[in-house]
């Protein structure tokens, strides 16, 4: 029921999809709705060139460590089989937001989750790793605070930017667009046993931001969460359909579906070695709760200071 974003380029576009159950069928598809991202703004935003026996793969994934790519694990497992790509299959375009200027640089490992069977979708997180690069390539800080419904993420990617597809829709330019975390009931209708987003994935809804979603060609891409002034890495772009299974991009109905990074943090630790430190700085990232709070008790004394200048 549900379409996994994993754009083949050739010899024709190929989609997977999950059904309710939490199984994946064959779709014919999935950033809609968005805009260039500014130059430089995502520097450790990476591509991924996939070699599968369908033809060529396009997926994303982000640096977070100077020679560890995070990414969706769908990305980097054969449909088929369900056997991890070899890392001569994976080539990591980065240095650049536009996919004609990256510089290609080939897998040196690549770690799927160990739980992750497709064709069920859960824990669709995997790790690449490459030769470390250069400085100016800052990892991506990982996110491990609360998210609560209605919060605004931003997903990136160079996916199809419409949802009839064609290779006409694919950017060259990453793209990005905002999308809104979902309430626990309506996610739960969509994802069985689904909490919040402060466990293994982050839902969302289109119908609170309509015309915006990811598409076939975001796999693997973050999902982005600005707290007091500084980004962090939230999610990673996973599957999305409306609740009667209708994978096409940006319905009104639909729901997409996003890995949360940081509740695979022992997973991640697992693979990047300890002199390649995340460059997630958890423990200063306050939750998006305790910035509205702050905000709303300025609000307050400032009211009371307007009190009291009226008195």
């Amino acid at each position: 029921m549900y379409s996994l974003f994993l754009l083949f380029l050739l010899p024709e576009t190929l989609g997977l999809g999950i059904p309710r159950a939490g199984r994946i069928p064959l779709a014919d598809e999935r950033i809609i709705g968005g805009t260039a991202s500014a130059i430089g703004e995502y520097p450790y935003a990476v591509s991924l060139n996939l070699t599968l026996p369908e033809g060529s793969g396009l997926c994303g994934g982000t640096l977070i460590t100077d020679r560890v790519v995070v990414t969706a694990a769908h990305c980097v497992t054969n449909p088929d089989t369900g056997a991890i790509l070899s890392p001569k299959s994976v080539r990591v375009g980065l240095g650049s937001q536009k996919l004609r200027e990256q510089r290609h640089v080939q897998a040196l490992e690549v770690h799927a989750h160990p739980l992750f069977q497709p064709p069920v979708s859960s824990s669709d997180i995997a790790l690449i790793v490459i030769d470390p690069q250069a400085p100016s390539l800052k990892p991506a800080a990982i996110y491990a605070g609360h998210i609560p419904p209605m919060a605004r993420v931003t997903a990136v990617g160079w996916g199809m930017t419409s949802a009839t597809g064609g290779f006409g829709s694919v950017p060259n330019s990453l793209q990005e667009t905002e999308l809104v975390v979902g309430s626990q009931k309506e996610c739960r209708e969509f994802v069985p046993g689904y909490e919040s987003s402060d466990g293994p994935q982050i839902c969302t809804q289109n119908k609170l931001l309509l015309g915006k979603d990811t598409c076939q060609g975001d796999s693997g891409t973050g999902v982005f969460i600005t707290v007091a002034g500084s980004r962090y890495l939230a999610g990673l772009t996973s599957y999305g359909a409306n609740l009667m299974g209708d994978p096409t991009c940006a319905l009104d109905d639909g729901f997409g579906v996003y890995t949360r990074v940081s509740y695979f943090r022992s997973f991640i630790d697992s693979v990047a070695s300890p002199s390649n430190k995340l460059a997630a700085e958890d423990d200063g990232a306050q939750n998006v709760d305790e910035v509205d709070d702050e905000e709303d008790e300025g609000e307050e004394e400032n009211n009371v200071e307007d009190e009291e200048e009226g008195d």
